[in-house]
C-alpha cells in the first residue's frame, strides 16, 4: 500500500493534514466514550434509592436524650400476705370489792371557798372535798398528811400550801360508799409559805388567785378567788399601830 501522499503540494502538508484529521477523530471518540459512560453511570443512580424508615421517630422530649435507653424494669415480684401475728391477751383489770383500797380512778377531789371574793387582811376559808364517784365501797387515807390546799398564781406559782407551816403525819382511812363525801377545812392567813416554812414570810398583795387541791396524785379543778385592797379608812378612825415587838398571829 502506497501511503506516500501525492499532489501539487509538498509532502509535508499532506501529513499535516492526516495528523489533524487523526486528532479530530480521537477526540470525537473520545467525547462519545464520556457522554456514554455519563448517561450509563446516572441510570444505574436513577434505580437505586435509599431506604427510608418506616416510621420517623419521636421527637425526644426536653431533658432527654434518644440515644440513652432506659433499662426494663423486671415486673415486681408479689409479696406475699403478711402472716397475722398473734396479739397477746389484754389482761382486764381486777375487779375492785368492797373493802378494798380506792384506786385513783375512783375518786374525785375538788376544793371550795367561804366566798368568791376577799380583802387583804382576811383569812379565807377552804374545804377540800373528796367523792367516791366508784359503784363499790371502798377505803382511802384521807388524812392531813397526804390531803393538801395549795394557792397558785395566774401564771402557776406556787404562794402557799396549808402544809408549808403546820405539817402533820396524820392519817384518817375512810371508807366510802359509791357517792359518798369527806370534806376537810383549813384557813389561810393570806401569808405565803414554801416547804420548810422558811422565814420571813410575805403577805400576799391583792389579785385573783387559784385554790387547787390534791389528793396524793389527785388534783382538783383551779378554783378562782380574788384579794382586794381593803377600802381606805375615813379620817380619823384610823387604828392604832400594834406595839413595837408584838408577835404575828399565829396561823397559816
Amino acid at each position: 500500500m502506497d501511503l506516500e501522499p501525492k499532489g501539487p503540494l509538498p509532502h509535508q502538508i499532506y501529513w499535516r493534514r492526516r495528523a489533524l484529521a487523526i486528532g479530530i477523530g480521537v477526540v470525537v471518540v473520545a467525547i462519545v466514550a464520556a457522554i456514554a459512560i455519563l448517561v450509563v453511570s446516572n441510570s444505574t443512580g436513577g434505580d437505586t434509592k435509599t431506604p427510608t424508615s418506616s416510621a420517623a421517630a419521636p421527637t425526644p422530649l426536653p431533658g432527654e436524650n434518644p440515644e440513652v435507653k432506659t433499662p426494663v424494669q423486671p415486673p415486681a415480684q408479689q409479696a406475699p400476705p403478711p402472716t397475722p401475728t398473734p396479739s397477746a391477751a389484754v389482761t382486764p383489770p381486777p375487779v375492785l370489792k368492797e373493802g378494798d383500797d380506792c384506786p385513783d380512778s375512783t375518786l374525785a377531789v375538788k376544793g371550795m371557798t367561804n366566798q368568791p371574793d376577799f380583802v387583804v387582811g382576811d383569812q379565807p376559808k377552804f374545804t377540800m372535798v373528796v367523792t367516791n364517784i366508784g359503784l363499790v365501797a371502798c377505803k382511802r387515807d384521807v388524812g392531813a398528811a397526804v390531803l393538801a390546799a395549795y394557792v397558785y398564781s395566774l401564771n402557776n406559782d406556787r404562794l402557799w400550801s396549808n402544809l408549808d407551816c403546820a405539817p402533820s403525819n396524820e392519817t384518817l382511812v375512810k371508807t366510802f360508799n359509791p357517792g359518798e363525801q369527806v370534806t376537810t377545812e383549813v384557813t389561810w392567813t393570806g401569808m405565803g409559805s414554801a416547804p420548810n416554812c422558811p422565814l420571813p414570810r410575805q403577805p400576799i398583795g391583792p389579785g385573783t388567785y387559784n385554790l387547787v387541791v390534791q389528793l396524793g396524785n389527785l388534783r382538783s379543778a383551779a378554783v378562782p378567788f380574788v384579794l382586794a385592797e381593803p377600802a381606805a379608812p375615813p379620817p380619823g378612825d384610823a387604828p392604832a399601830p400594834p406595839p413595837e415587838g408584838a408577835p404575828p398571829a399565829p396561823g397559816n
